[in-house]
């Protein structure tokens, strides 16, 4: 990395509250369904994701970059179960 560089990593989260976990997919389904995607394709990705995309929660990314060495990481974004952080060396 550059000297004054960063890291910027987004991901999908999980949420260790099941009823907070709940709520943010329920709400990305529906802006799914705001944004014109069918029932059919909202349950296509489903499937495809399900037991294969194995989401980690906001914690365990932050851990997991200080293990690697980064100095600083701060979540700069989220919106629903979607987060970015910035990672400083």
């Amino acid at each position: 990395m550059l000297p004054g560089g960063a890291l910027i990593l987004s991901e999908k989260l999980r949420f260790n509250d099941v009823d907070e976990h709940a709520l943010l997919t329920d709400l990305h389904i529906a802006f799914k369904r705001a944004n014109g995607y069918s029932e059919l394709e909202i349950a296509q990705k489903r499937s495809a994701i399900e037991n294969v995309m194995k989401p980690d929660s906001l914690e365990e990314h932050r851990e997991r970059l200080l293990a690697a060495g980064f100095s600083k990481v701060v979540p700069w974004f989220q919106c629903l179960n979607f987060a970015s952080l910035i990672a400083l060396p």
